[in-house]
């Protein structure tokens, strides 16, 4: 397998991630009412809110990473994910991922820019969960 990332810039990489933000209110929408129903219909203790919000978000990356390489903003951007070392993307690679691009979230995505100072094209997240985006 090709270790070199077929650069994927952060314009395209953050409208995908827009595209996904809506299908994931959706699931949060759905998860929030199941976790309400079981509550009896109290509102629950807004840190457990926020983790059953962070547990959802964390469930929906890593079905879609590890089945089929992509999310449905992804495919519409004719994007996928890929491991480094030709094998499938496994669940220890997105948990990484999807902290570290928690990370980039939380700085505006400004750590972006240094997919063009690097030599290969990868993010920060590439790096650190040994995963790449390639054009499909």
């Amino acid at each position: 397998m090709n270790l070199k990332s077929h650069t994927i810039f952060p314009l395209k990489r953050i409208a995908a991630t827009i595209y996904d933000l809506f299908l994931l209110l959706g699931v949060w929408f759905g998860v929030g009412s199941i976790a309400l129903w079981m509550n009896n219909g109290e509102i629950l203790n807004p840190w457990l809110g926020l983790l059953i919000v962070f547990i959802s978000t964390w469930a929906f990356y890593s079905y879609f990473w590890t089945h089929g390489n992509k999310t449905l903003g992804m495919a519409i951007w004719k994007v996928e994910i890929y491991s480094f070392d030709g094998n499938k993307v496994n669940l220890r690679q997105t948990s990484i991922r999807f902290i570290a691009n928690l990370f980039i979230f939380s700085l505006a995505g400004l750590p972006l820019i240094g997919i063009y100072f690097s030599s290969n094209g990868h993010s920060l997240s590439d790096i650190l969960s040994k995963t790449g985006l390639r054009h499909i």
